[in-house]
């Protein structure tokens, strides 16, 4: 889908970047923040620990996961021109997943 630089005021996107090839990932990222306008906010989860990908069952039905490293990520962040204001890896209730949240600002 193509979308026009600086759509949005916000975009969140939880849970679903786990489903995206890590090679991707900060490709994805720099898309997401030409898409915000100046000042706009992105909030997202991220998995965490090494960077890897896998395929596993999950809600009944096989499902691909991929992460890169947290300092990884937040490179890809700041290198797409977002500033983090607020990380914390958080564990998912009753699994041993854990996730990297992140709200961050498009640089103005």
């Amino acid at each position: 889908m193509a979308l026009e630089a600086g759509s949005f005021d916000a975009i969140g996107a939880y849970y679903s970047i786990t489903h995206v090839p890590p090679a991707q990932q900060g490709p994805l990222i720099q898309k997401i923040a030409r898409w915000l306008k100046p000042g706009g906010v992105f909030v997202g989860s991220f998995g965490t620990g090494a960077s890897g990908e896998w395929t596993g069952e999950w809600l009944g039905t096989t499902m691909f996961f991929g992460h890169n490293a947290e300092a990884e990520t937040l490179k890809h962040l700041s290198d797409a021109g977002l500033t983090v204001r607020r990380s914390a890896i958080e564990r998912q209730d009753n699994e041993e997943a854990s996730f990297l949240w992140i709200e961050a600002a498009k640089n103005t």
